[in-house]
């Protein structure tokens, strides 16, 4: 039995209430700017029967970010699709909530409430359909660019931590196949 599951990362800027425009970090004028600097798609393949039962989290499977904003911003991921649909038989499918994320903050923006609230900050956020929050904005501003905002979105999946599937890959008896989706980030300005 062998399950792959390959994610791919397109990110989608929002403009909320100020006019954004998309422009090459560093200012004069950034606007709103997501750059994805490594992991642009992501691949668990499952192979071992302990991976079957505990999942594998984060062996690698990582995302590195950096937000550039001269707005205070939020940050939030979901899936293009309801559901993961297998590529050799679309009839075998699996819950999106298999997956996780958890951020990593490795830039000089606190993520401890001051600059950003880090909802993925301890234990991860299951992948959704709709839009879930990872981040946003602290007591003081989150705004800055290059390693103010720095973060690594370490993905995992079948672990069943945080309120991802509360149930092993194995006891879902999934059919061996490759699973493959979208996850859109979006980010956005938050409200004053």
């Amino acid at each position: 039995m062998r399950y792959i599951l390959i994610i791919i990362l397109f990110l989608m800027t929002i403009p909320g209430i100020h006019s954004v425009k998309s422009q090459d970090i560093p200012p004069p004028n950034p606007g709103l700017v997501i750059n994805i600097v490594t992991g642009y798609s992501v691949e668990f393949i499952f192979d071992q029967f302990e991976e079957y039962v505990n999942g594998i989290m984060n062996a690698g499977q990582s995302t590195y970010i950096r937000i550039g904003a001269i707005y205070d911003w939020q940050l939030q991921f979901k899936a293009d699709q309801a559901i993961f649909y297998g590529a050799n038989n679309p009839a075998n499918q699996m819950e999106l909530n298999n997956v996780g994320v958890v951020v990593v903050s490795i830039g000089t923006n606190q993520d401890d409430g001051s600059h950003i609230l880090n909802y993925a900050r301890f234990e991860p956020l299951a992948l959704e359909s709709a839009d879930v929050t990872l981040m946003t904005k602290g007591n003081l501003s989150n705004r800055g660019y290059g390693i103010e905002n720095a973060f690594l979105l370490n993905w995992e999946m079948g672990t069943q931590r945080g309120n991802m599937k509360q149930q092993s890959m194995l006891e879902q008896n999934l059919k061996a196949d490759s699973y493959t989706l979208n996850i859109i980030l979006t980010l956005s300005p938050t409200m004053p």
